[in-house]
């Protein structure tokens, strides 16, 4: 008898383990991957930085937020991110900026990078304003489970 009830509650107990093992897992497997030209009154945007930022919040508490920058063409790619092999599926705001030293500002000419010259102040974006904030940027994309190519961002002066 005493057997009996061992048997049947570690037999419970391992069909819970499994129950909770399973649920949810699916979730944590599904990853997108993103790419992509960025082009600036029809011509490819080198350098730009390119940011995607989740709508809704991350299960850390705030938004999800990635990014990439261009190369010489104009073009990007996320393909991975810390261990995950791309980024979390779902709606996020584009935004791009590409900074260019301020005039009459001389930066050094080694070892300067976009990262530096945006902190020290003496860069300014080079496209139009509404695309370099989340408040103010009308881009937009929905990232499916998978590859996503071809988001494409095509900037214009009135940002539509």
């Amino acid at each position: 008898m005493l057997t009996r009830r061992w048997l049947v509650r570690t037999g419970s107990l391992a069909a819970l383990v499994a129950l909770v093992g399973c649920s949810g897992g699916g979730a944590s497997g599904d990853f997108a991957r993103v790419s992509g030209t960025v082009n600036y009154k029809g011509s490819p945007v080198a350098d730009a930085k390119v940011k995607f930022i989740g709508t809704t919040e991350s299960k850390s508490g705030g938004k999800d937020e990635f990014t990439t920058q261009t190369d010489a063409n104009g073009k990007y790619v996320i393909s991975g991110t810390g261990k995950n092999p791309g980024i979390p599926p779902g709606l996020y705001k584009v935004v791009i900026t590409k900074l260019q030293v301020k005039p009459g500002m001389k930066v050094p000419d080694e070892g300067f990078d976009a990262t530096q010259l945006e902190m020290s102040g003496m860069g300014t974006n080079a496209l139009p304003k509404i695309y370099g904030e989340p408040s103010t940027t009308k881009l937009s994309v929905t990232l499916e489970t998978g590859k996503n190519e071809g988001k494409d961002f095509n900037l214009t002066d009135d940002g539509k």
